[in-house]
């Protein structure tokens, strides 16, 4: 017989995975959509090759470009970026954050998208993040934060130094990094990087994850639920169901999804990175 807070956290992403079925059929998320296609209008190589150049580019354009589509204009220290133009050998862009206007760049992203993509409510103790980062630090996951373009909260990679690194957010809430850290934590714990073993610094024998093989989406359904799940227990209410609706394309999406995994790994983050008390008795 399954224990009762298993069956309740099940009740609990069920009626997650309810609300992002529903957005993603809602005028909001329609919105953002029609948003971000607006700024559909280079090649998938030109954007490799500004991305090449500068991985944290949000959106960009040329001059003209934005100067007749959103009346905004290029400063004059701006960086610009070369791309191959159409009916020429390259030309130049630049990215939104370099450009000025009616309304500042981030303005003018979250006017169009509706609402800040990452946009968090409620507050952390302030040493709950860093005392995570920390404990992260023993499991041998170095944490990293760096400066990520506007609609990249963080990620997580064993490609540079074959060790686990999650890269955050500057400039991000301490409420924004942790949602981002849990998510990522999640990945790893989950077995979505392959099969890892953590090199603990404390005494006791490496903790081996085993590799899971699922779809894109199916990992991030399950990464950002048990962000969900955590976040929720801290007080803090995120955008997890704006989130998950952007991977759900059919109910079939749905069918990966381990409830399982997720509860146990949930359980298994909150026991091991969070400090003790960090969560309120529920």
């Amino acid at each position: 017989m399954q224990n009762e807070g298993f069956v309740s956290d099940k009740f609990t992403i069920d009626e997650l995975l309810r609300r992002s079925w529903n957005h993603r059929n809602s005028r909001e998320f329609a919105r953002f959509f029609d948003f971000i296609a607006r700024f559909d209008h280079y090649s998938r190589f030109n954007t490799m090759l500004v991305y090449i150049q500068n991985a944290g580019v949000t959106f960009f354009g040329g001059t003209s470009y934005w100067k007749k589509k959103f009346n905004r204009t290029i400063r004059r220290d701006a960086r610009p970026y070369i791309i191959l133009a159409p009916k020429g050998p390259v030309m130049l862009v630049y990215d939104i954050f370099e450009t000025d206007g009616k309304l500042s760049p981030a303005e003018f992203l979250e006017k169009g998208l509706g609402s800040k993509p990452d946009r968090i409510f409620g507050t952390i103790d302030v040493g709950l993040l860093s005392s995570m980062i920390q404990k992260a630090g023993e499991w041998g996951v170095r944490v990293i934060t760096k400066q990520l373009s506007y609609f990249n909260g963080g990620y997580v990679t064993t490609a540079i130094r074959g060790n686990p690194e999650i890269y955050l957010k500057e400039g991000a809430s301490n409420e924004e990094n942790l949602s981002v850290l849990i998510h990522e934590l999640a990945h790893l714990m989950l077995g979505h990087l392959g099969q890892i073993e953590l090199k603990r610094t404390e005494k006791g024998k490496p903790y081996r994850i085993e590799g899971r093989k699922l779809s894109r989406s199916a990992e991030e359904l399950e990464a950002e639920t048990i962000s969900f799940l955590l976040c929720k227990k801290l007080g803090l209410e995120t955008r997890s169901a704006e989130y998950i609706a952007g991977y759900i394309t059919h109910e079939n999406d749905l069918l990966q999804f381990s409830y399982e995994q997720v509860i146990k790994t949930a359980d298994r983050i909150e026991t091991a990175f969070f400090r003790p008390m960090a969560f309120q008795a529920s």
